[in-house]
C-alpha cells in the first residue's frame, strides 16, 4: 500500500489506507504556499478517506510567521477527513508555533506535538486503533 510523493518541502508516504506520514526536508521553509502544496498532495494521495497524519519536522526547518494565520486544514476539517495528527519537531520555536496554531484552530482534539518520534508513532497507532474500534 505504500505510495509516496514529493513536494518542494516534504516527502509524503501513504503507509496505510488510513495513515499518512509527512517527512519534511532538512532546511525546509514552512511558508503558506509550500504548506498549501503539501495539503494538495496529501489530498491527492489520501483522497476522501478518513486518515491520521504523522509529520516529522527537522530541527533546522524555518517558518513564515504569516503561515499560522491560515487554516491550512480547513477543507479537511469540514469533511471530517483528518482524524488525528501527531507532529514531531525538535525545534522549540516551531513547537511553540504549532501549539499556538492549533489553539487558533481547535477543531481536532486528537493532536500531539512532541519532540519524541517513538512517542508520536505509538500515539498515532493508538489513536488509529481506537478509531477503528469506534468505526470512524
Amino acid at each position: 500500500m505504500s505510495e509516496q510523493r514529493d513536494t518542494t518541502i516534504a516527502t509524503l508516504h501513504r503507509k496505510a489506507s488510513d495513515l499518512l506520514e509527512v517527512v519534511y526536508k532538512p532546511g525546509c521553509f514552512l511558508s503558506t504556499s509550500a504548506l498549501g502544496e503539501v495539503a494538495q498532495v496529501r489530498r491527492s494521495l489520501m483522497g476522501a478517506a478518513p486518515h491520521a497524519m504523522l509529520s516529522l519536522i527537522p530541527e533546522d526547518a524555518d517558518f513564515e510567521l504569516g503561515a499560522i494565520q491560515v487554516d491550512h486544514l480547513s477543507k479537511d476539517r469540514k469533511k471530517g477527513v483528518l482524524l488525528a495528527i501527531a507532529i514531531v519537531t525538535r525545534a522549540n520555536m516551531i513547537e511553540m508555533m504549532l501549539k499556538l496554531y492549533f489553539s487558533y484552530y481547535p477543531w481536532l482534539n486528537r493532536i500531539l506535538v512532541t519532540d519524541n518520534e517513538k512517542e508520536a508513532r505509538s500515539w498515532i497507532e493508538g489513536q488509529l486503533r481506537e478509531l477503528r474500534i469506534q468505526g470512524a
